[in-house]
């Protein structure tokens, strides 16, 4: 079919947009989409403040159950659990079957499925971006976020310099605890990368004296350029957001049968999980984490300030875990919500939409202060999701109809599925959407 259709069929390509491929599991689809959603919902209120200071005493009188919203840099971690499973059930499964992982390939199938649209976004943003155009190879080389803040240009995507030195890293370290550490340890050693990320997130916090509530906005605090320098863009402090979607791909990959065997039949103790999973996913996210007029006291606020994001990083992969598993109950409401269709294509623009939509809301933000300077802030950020977030998605889509996805079918047509996998094809297929 691909043969026929053609890599950079508009045809084809919008038909793989709107409906899912055999075998790819929709529940990590519908959490993509739910990722890129918080994230949007975040920025389309957060770029007020780059255009208007004064609008950060809106955002900190904003009702509690808006926290989600100021919250939505959760987004973030939620794909980089999703990229730790993806991954690591891609190379799992290649070293299960062939007992080696062949890395060259690996890099190769990474650079078609990120660097087209990243190429673009840096188009767009030496044309439209006034500052750091200096430091784009930094971006270009995946080192931006290692670089000082006032330094960074298309400063959102730290997190694609973060992502990618997961890629280059995690598959020889992958190698090596496969080949020599055996089954039993691994959860050991998972338990300690996990503990040490805690320590290395309070070693950092208390080093550079960081407290809650987070310096969000960087007119609003004197120490913004503190914290995205030292806790919030650098790899060492994030990798524990990672862990849960590894540890999860490991016992798919390497344990399927037992547990299928534990949830059969254990209706009840799956939703049990997967509501406690949500409540403390949704707890965190209500957190007043950046509103300056909040309070923490001091002890307590440094426990949180360390461990809430590995919290809620866990939760995703309780979610996750669960939601393979189990069609039991409320689990199965669940499922059928994240597997939906109109989250499925939202979930393949994820990527797209993270590197377009700064370019969509900071556009809206300069025209309506432009026109309308008398308008609420209310007004103006309603009005900025409203359009800006259906935008975003149309522009991701044209991008991942012309741009992304030809690269990814060329990736595809290059690759062969043995007998062996067919069972598995299905995290393959959607590491690819990743």
């Amino acid at each position: 079919m691909l043969k026929k259709a053609g890599a950079f069929s508009a045809k084809h390509n919008l038909g793989i947009l709107l409906n899912a491929q055999p075998g790819q599991l929709r529940t990590v689809d519908g959490l993509r989409a739910l990722s890129i959603l918080l994230v949007l919902a975040l920025h389309s209120v957060w770029f007020l403040s780059v255009f208007d200071p004064a609008a950060v005493d809106f955002f900190y009188s904003s009702p509690v159950w808006l926290n989600w919203v100021y919250n939505g840099e959760f987004g973030v971690d939620v794909f980089f659990v999703i990229s730790g499973f993806l991954i690591s059930c891609f190379l799992m499964e290649e070293y299960r079957n062939n007992g080696n992982i062949r890395f060259m390939r690996f890099y190769q199938r990474r650079f078609l499925r990120l660097m087209p649209a990243y190429f673009l976004a840096i188009v767009f943003g030496l044309l439209l971006l006034p500052e750091n155009k200096q430091y784009v190879w930094s971006n270009l080389l995946y080192i931006n976020n290692l670089m000082p803040a006032e330094t960074h240009f298309m400063p959102w995507t730290w997190s694609l310099a973060i992502e990618e030195q997961f890629y280059f890293l995690y598959p020889l370290l992958l190698v090596l605890v496969l080949r020599f550490v055996p089954p039993r340890v691994v959860v050991y050693l998972a338990a300690l990368l996990f503990a040490a990320s805690l320590v290395i997130r309070y070693l950092v916090i208390t080093r550079y004296q960081l407290t809650l509530p987070v310096c969000w906005y960087p007119t609003a605090c004197e120490n913004f350029n503190d914290v995205i320098d030292y806790l919030y863009v650098k790899p060492w402090t994030r990798y524990g957001s990672f862990l849960p979607g590894i540890f999860v791909a490991y016992l798919h990959v390497f344990h399927r049968e037992q547990l299928r065997s534990f949830f059969t039949g254990r209706g009840k103790l799956a939703s049990l999980l997967l509501i406690a999973a949500l409540a403390v996913a949704l707890a965190v996210l209500s957190v007043p984490l950046n509103n300056q007029r909040a309070s923490f006291p001091e002890g307590w606020g440094t426990a949180y300030y360390v461990v809430f994001r590995n919290l809620f990083t866990s939760a995703v992969g309780v979610i996750l875990l669960v939601s393979l598993y189990s069609e039991s109950g409320v689990c199965r409401q669940v499922n059928r919500f994240l597997s939906s269709r109109i989250l499925y294509p939202i979930g393949q623009l994820a990527y797209s939409a993270y590197l377009f939509h700064p370019f969509v809301f900071a556009i809206l933000y300069a025209v309506i202060i432009e026109t309308a300077k008398g308008m609420p802030y209310w007004q103006m950020t309603s009005t900025v999701a409203a359009v800006g977030i259906p935008l975003t998605l149309l522009l991701a889509s044209v991008v991942y109809i012309f741009v992304e996805r030809p690269f990814m079918n060329m990736r595809r047509s290059t690759a062969t599925i043995s007998a062996a996998q067919a069972p598995l094809t299905g995290n393959e297929l959607v590491a690819e959407n990743r």
